[in-house]
């Protein structure tokens, strides 16, 4: 009877400590940042990620170019942001379904970039 007791007791104690490990994974992104900048922030991002040799770079190699003083031409005259849906933005959408090919941004990338265009998408 103890050892089932103890048994019990420690699938409770295991699920609550495994259940509250989740719960603050996820409380760390809540919300979108705000005063989201591009120079200091989006391009962080697409410096680590996107603009690399062959892929959004200066050479033009895919569309639209993502370095430094060609993105924000590049994605407002391609139409890549939408400010009025920002969900619905080509940036946002693309990234969500796979790229870059190197391997997806992380969720705290993604609010980044989502934060900036819902700010408006300033060239900031």
């Amino acid at each position: 009877m103890k050892k089932l007791k103890y048994i019990i007791t420690c699938s409770v104690l295991l699920t609550g400590l495994v259940s509250g490990c989740y719960y603050d994974e996820t409380a760390v992104f809540q919300g979108l940042p705000q005063n989201v900048s591009l120079k200091n922030d989006v391009m962080l991002i697409f410096n680590n990620s996107c603009n690399t040799a062959g892929c959004h770079d200066a050479e033009g190699s895919h569309s639209p170019s993502l370095v430094a003083d060609q993105a924000f031409d590049a994605l407002i005259s391609g139409q890549y942001i939408n400010t009025v849906e920002p969900e619905k933005s080509r940036l946002y959408l693309e990234l969500n379904a796979g790229m870059p090919p190197s391997g997806p941004l992380s969720a705290n990338e993604m609010k980044i970039i989502l934060g900036w265009i819902t700010d408006g998408a300033k060239d900031n």
